[in-house]
């Protein structure tokens, strides 16, 4: 894992290294302008109500992982990972996997669930048990 450290950062600490995360985040925001939002994100972390994995080498943060505990409808609990967004994937998946596994389990979670991945994240996720549930599709009706 050449020296890669994954860990979950405290809501109280995401304004102290929030200008090494909202870089990361910004990729992804570029790709979804309509469906994220970097201040409701960074919002949504301070409060707790989602969790942010960092994937470091020494002080860098390399990649980032966003968790969503939710109860669907059903009372099913589901451990969402709605953003990704990084480098060196291949380096750190399984082991962010293990711990998602064991976040969920802690918090109750009967699933993981991705969000909005595209076929790539498919492609690589797929191996690993992953299946496709859901596809999203969209058509914008303008003004």
């Amino acid at each position: 894992m050449d020296n890669l450290i994954i860990g979950v950062v405290p809501y109280s600490m995401i304004d102290l290294i929030w200008d090494k995360v909202e870089p990361l985040l910004d990729k992804v925001v570029v790709k979804s302008p309509e469906d994220i939002s970097s201040n409701v994100v960074k919002a949504e972390l301070k409060l707790g109500r989602k969790a942010l994995s960092t994937v470091s080498r020494g002080t860098e943060i390399i990649a980032i992982n966003v968790l969503d505990i939710r109860t669907l409808d059903t009372g099913l609990k589901v451990l969402y990972i709605p953003i990704t967004a990084g480098s060196e994937m291949e380096n750190w998946l399984d082991q962010f996997l293990e711990i998602a596994i064991a976040i969920a389990k802690d918090n109750g979670c009967v699933e993981l669930r991705g969000m909005a991945v595209r076929n790539g994240w498919l492609h690589k996720l797929k191996p690993r048990g992953w299946e496709e549930l859901f596809t999203t599709i969209r058509y914008k009706i303008g003004e």
